[in-house]
C-alpha cells in the first residue's frame, strides 16, 4: 500500500514539470494547500485539467487553515479581479455566494447528476437555495483517534469503547511511562477533542441541537456541564509541554512512541503513511469512543467567480467536471488521506483507516449521525464556532469550573446572535 502511494506521489510531483509550458487558456486557482503531499494531491487535479486542454494558474497561500487566503481573496474581489476559482472550507462559499459573486454550477450539475453522489449532509455547504455553488472534492473525518500500537501493547490495552475507559487507559499508560494524549493548546486543537465529546458523550442529536443550532436549552444542560466535565479529565492525560505545539508535532509524538493517542482528523494518517507506517501493524486507527457513534465531517470544495471571459469560464466548466471526475476523486484522495466526497466511488486499494471511515460514513448517514465539525466551520456559522473554540480553549488551558464554562458559553452564543 505504501509503494503505491509513494509512487502516486512522486508521479504527482513529476506533474509540474511535465505540463505544457502554455495550455490554451490558464485559470487562476486560489487555495491554502502548501504541503507536499497536498501539493501531491492536487496535481492530479492539473494533469486532468491538463488533458481537457487548460492550464493551472497557481495562488497558493498557506497559513490558519484558509484565513489567510479569505484576506487575499477580499483584496481581490475588492480590486475587481476575482481568480477563476477557489478552494472552500465550511460556509466559506456560501457567504461569498450571497455576495453575488460566485457563479452557480446548475448545467453541470443536471448534465452530471452531481447531487445524487454528495451526501445530502454535505450540500448546504455547496448549494446555495436551489444553486450548486461549488463541487467537493473529499470528505475528511475529524473524530479519529490515532494510537502508536507498541504503546498500548506495552501498557496492554486495547481500542476504548467509551471516553470512561479511555481517561482510565491513561492511568495504565502513565504507568508505563507514556503520555497518554498529544494535543497542543491551539484553540482549534482543543475544538476537535470538544466536538468528539460533545457527540460522543451528548450523542449525535445533543451535538445538533447544541453546536448546529444553538439551541439555548441545550447549549445549558447538565449534558453541556458533563462535555466539559470528561473534557477537565482529557486534560488530565496530557503533558504540561503541549504550549505551542504543532498538531504535526504531537502526531510525531505518537509515531516515535512518546505519547499514545492524538485525537484529530485523518489528515494526520498522511503522517505515519510518510514514515512508511501500516495501520493495524505500527498505529491504530479508530473512531473517537461512544455507544452512538458519529461522522464528524470536513470537506473541501471548489467555487468559481463570475468572470467576463468566456475562455475563462470554459476552463471553470472543465475544472468543475474535473474536481467531479471519480479517477480524480480517487486518485486525489489516495494521496491526501481523506475519502472521495462522492458516495459511489469503491476504495479497495485505500488504507484500511479510509476502508473503516468509508464504511463508517454510509452508516452514519443510515442512521442520522453525520455531523459537521465545528472545529473547521461546518456546524453553525463562523461567529458561533468561534465562540465554542474561545471557551473550549480556555476552559482547557485553565481551573476553569465546568459551570462557569457553560454560562461562559451561553453568554458568548447569545452575545454573537
Amino acid at each position: 500500500m505504501k509503494t503505491h502511494v509513494s509512487a502516486l506521489i512522486v508521479s504527482a510531483l513529476a506533474l509540474a514539470a511535465a505540463l505544457p509550458a502554455q495550455a490554451e487558456t490558464k485559470i487562476e486557482v486560489l487555495h491554502h494547500w502548501v504541503s507536499e503531499s497536498e501539493v501531491a494531491a492536487l496535481n492530479t487535479v492539473r494533469e486532468a485539467l491538463a488533458a481537457k486542454g487548460y492550464g493551472w494558474q497557481d495562488s497558493a497561500v498557506g497559513g490558519m487553515s484558509g484565513g489567510n487566503m479569505q484576506q487575499a481573496l477580499r483584496s481581490r474581489l475588492a480590486a475587481g479581479n476575482p481568480p477563476g476559482a477557489m478552494q472552500f472550507l465550511g460556509w466559506e462559499g456560501i457567504d461569498w455566494s450571497a455576495e453575488g459573486v460566485m457563479r452557480n454550477l446548475d448545467a453541470l450539475d443536471k448534465a452530471n447528476n452531481w447531487q445524487a453522489t454528495i451526501p445530502p449532509q454535505v450540500l448546504p455547504f455547496v448549494k446555495n437555495g436551489d444553486d450548486l455553488i461549488a463541487v467537493p472534492i473529499n470528505m475528511h473525518r475529524q473524530n479519529w483517534v490515532w494510537a502508536n500500537k507498541a504503546a498500548f501493547d506495552k501498557a496492554g490495552i486495547a481500542p476504548p469503547k467509551t471516553w470512561a475507559e479511555l481517561i482510565a487507559d491513561g492511568e495504565k499508560l502513565k504507568a508505563a511511562g507514556i503520555i497518554p494524549l498529544a494535543t497542543g493548546d491551539e484553540p482549534w486543537q482543543i475544538q476537535v477533542i470538544f466536538d468528539a465529546l460533545a457527540s460522543d458523550v451528548g450523542g449525535p442529536d445533543f451535538y445538533r441541537k447544541a453546536v448546529v443550532e444553538l439551541d439555548p436549552e441545550a447549549l445549558s444542560s447538565d449534558k453541556m456541564k458533563q462535555v466539559f466535565d470528561t473534557l477537565r479529565q482529557v486534560r488530565g492525560l496530557v503533558d504540561d509541554g503541549y504550549n505551542g505545539r504543532d498538531w504535526a508535532v504531537a502526531t510525531g509524538m505518537v509515531i516515535d512512541g512518546q505519547a499514545a493517542m492524538q485525537v484529530m482528523g485523518d489528515w494526520a494518517k498522511g503522517e505515519f503513511l510518510a514514515k512508511g507506517l501500516k495501520p493495524g501493524v505500527d498505529f491504530l486507527c479508530f473512531a473517537t469512543p461512544s455507544e452512538t457513534p458519529s461522522f464528524q465531517f470536513v470537506i473541501d470544495s471548489f467555487g468559481m467567480f463570475k468572470v467576463k471571459d468566456p475562455e475563462i469560464a470554459k476552463a471553470q466548466d472543465a475544472l468543475a467536471e474535473v474536481v467531479m471526475d471519480p479517477k480524480v476523486q480517487h486518485d486525489f484522495n489516495l494521496i491526501k488521506g481523506s475519502i472521495p466526497a462522492r458516495t459511489d466511488l469503491p476504495v479497495d486499494d485505500f488504507d484500511d483507516c479510509a476502508k473503516q471511515g468509508f464504511k463508517d460514513r454510509a452508516v452514519a448517514i443510515e442512521n442520522g449521525a453525520m455531523l459537521g465539525g465545528s472545529a473547521h466551520g461546518f456546524a453553525a456559522q463562523p461567529q458561533f464556532a468561534a465562540v465554542f473554540a474561545d471557551v473550549a480553549s480556555q476552559f482547557f488551558v485553565s481551573n476553569m469550573s465546568s459551570e462557569d464554562a457553560v454560562k461562559m458559553l451561553v453568554d458568548g452564543i447569545d452575545n454573537a446572535r
